[in-house]
């Protein structure tokens, strides 16, 4: 008999987050492994994560991840409220960068053309105003359009 001894840790995380991952992973539930970004996200998170401070936001939804155990005896792991901190954080940026990506390359020129282009991706993971404010996220690109520009140009 094959014996499991993988770890499961639920996450809280970000409302959009969590639709995000859902629908990037298939379910609410995650085994994390390195040949995707998902997975090197999560194993990276679960270092000491010393630097970090605890976040008083508090979220509704919870992802699940898997941990296998040749994952843990292996790297090691550090449970606990910053590894779950860091890795909402990690995917939020990435999801956020994703977005502003395609915005960005879909040669956008102006700001109804902006918006357009976050809301037709919001839309593909079904994210809502309830989950995350589209003026939040438009200011955001905002800030960082300039950046995206230097980088791809």
């Amino acid at each position: 008999m094959n014996l499991d001894y993988s770890i499961t840790e639920t996450i809280p995380v970000a409302d959009h987050v969590y639709k995000f991952l859902v629908k990037r992973c298939g379910s609410d539930t995650y085994t994390a492994n390195r040949n995707d970004i998902i997975g090197n996200i999560v194993l990276s998170s679960l270092g000491k994560n010393n630097d970090l401070k605890i976040s008083k936001t508090r979220h509704t939804k919870s992802f699940n991840i898997v941990i296998k155990e040749y994952s843990y005896l292996r790297n090691g792991i550090f449970l606990g409220v910053k590894s779950g901190q860091a890795f909402n954080k990690m995917i939020d940026k990435l999801f956020r960068d994703e977005m502003y990506f395609h915005v960005y390359v879909n040669s956008f020129k102006s700001k109804e053309q902006f918006l357009e282009g976050i809301r037709n991706y919001l839309k593909i993971y079904d994210i809502t105003e309830d989950d995350i404010k589209l003026e939040s996220i438009y200011r955001d690109f905002k800030r960082k359009k300039e950046d995206l520009q230097t980088m791809l140009l």
